[in-house]
């Protein structure tokens, strides 16, 4: 993203908790050094900061919480950019309270992959920007996932976790394993659409739910979850 997209993007005036769907590293990045050119924060400012994770969990909350702890003393804008594949539900309240309870002349910047990592309502309080598009590629994997049998599936899992090096809270399989299940829930949804009376497309359904919600819990292995999503569908 240039910083012409940025300069359309953010009005001169800036909410204050935005929410950016983009690459974490490179997105935090170009963020701020769009905000200072822009003039908006100084250059290693001590009311700014800036930081990317793999998986954002109750270890890493305080720094962001001592940025937010300081937000009254000085009178210059304060600004925090926390980029990362995935957040943990647990971590979610704690990002709540600050956006619900953010000072004037204070922005809370939230970037991830995939909005839907967050919960509903993170999301119904900040600015969403969406930059994603749909991925035609990934579309394809999701419906020969379904087609093969479960053993295949068993083996495109483990594919999956070998890819993305799991190290039990890798947050780049985490996000991979959301976003698995999300589009499997669109072609599901569609399905139970065409025939709402169809309790097996139900079924399917609950349990994309289920394993979603699992996904959020610190130390849910997603392996065993992605594996009980081949044995099901």
């Amino acid at each position: 993203m240039n910083m012409d997209n940025f300069e359309k993007l953010f009005p001169k005036n800036l909410y204050h908790s935005y929410v950016i769907e983009g690459e974490p590293s490179t997105t935090a990045t170009e963020l701020l050094n769009f905000l200072e050119v822009r003039g908006e924060i100084e250059k290693q400012s001590p009311d700014v900061l800036c930081q990317v994770y793999d998986s954002f969990t109750m270890d890493d909350k305080e720094e962001i919480k001592d940025w937010y702890n300081r937000l009254g003393i000085s009178k210059s804008k304060k600004v925090c950019i926390l980029a990362t594949k995935f957040i943990n539900r647990e971590v979610e309240q704690t990002l709540l309270k600050m956006i619900e309870e953010m000072p004037l002349n204070s922005h809370f910047f939230i970037i991830v992959p995939d909005a839907s990592i967050l919960a509903g309502t993170i999301l119904s309080r900040v600015h969403l920007i969406k930059t994603k598009k749909s991925n035609g590629e990934f579309q394809k994997e999701i419906l020969d996932f379904i087609s093969v049998s479960p053993k295949e599936k068993i083996d495109k899992i483990t594919l999956i976790i070998k890819e993305n090096k799991d190290e039990g809270n890798s947050g780049q399989l985490r996000y991979h394993a959301t976003t698995f299940i999300n589009e499997l829930e669109n072609v599901f949804y569609k399905k139970f659409k065409e025939d709402i009376n169809n309790k097996k497309n139900k079924f399917i359904l609950n349990e994309l739910q289920k394993s979603r919600e699992y996904l959020s819990i610190p130390g849910a292995s997603v392996k065993m979850i992605l594996e009980h999503l081949a044995l099901v569908i």
